[in-house]
């Protein structure tokens, strides 16, 4: 099992963004990404889509391109002072240290956040050991 950081930097295949500095958060179930813009509506054919532009603008490495995706889910997300929101879930290809995974993620307004993403427990469970001490250091471990 390998053992990650505090922070690392992931490359969301797809969307073409590399080095992307993300915060692990054993608290968080789920993982959340920020998200400038969604919007459910019906392509050409009919079918329910959603439009969302990943990042904000303020952040360097915005690109502004809308992404499509058919397959989305609408989540209710309780946030740690215990407000409900209702979030966008996609997901995603990112790449970890040279590893490609698929996961959920949460679109959310994260422009005020340190971080434009958090790696949450759905993803870091049975794949890595969280060592808060490092900070961008994937390492082997066995177990």
């Amino acid at each position: 099992m390998d053992i990650i950081g505090l922070h690392e930097k992931i490359t969301l295949t797809k969307a073409g963004i590399v080095d992307l500095e993300t915060k692990t958060d054993t608290g968080a179930y789920n993982s959340a990404i920020d998200c400038s813009f969604a919007e459910e509506s019906i392509d050409e054919k009919g079918v329910k889509i959603l439009r969302y532009i990943l990042l904000n603008e303020n952040h360097p490495l915005y690109t502004g391109k809308v992404r499509r995706t058919k397959t989305y889910k609408k989540k209710v997300v309780r946030s740690s002072n215990g407000i409900e929101t209702p979030r966008y879930q996609v997901q995603l290809k990112l790449k970890l240290k040279g590893e490609e995974y698929k996961t959920r993620f949460n679109l959310s307004d994260r422009s005020k956040m340190r971080y434009a993403v958090l790696l949450g427990r759905k993803f870091i469970a049975k794949r890595f050991l969280v060592d808060v001490s490092l900070h961008r250091k994937l390492k082997k471990v066995d177990v």
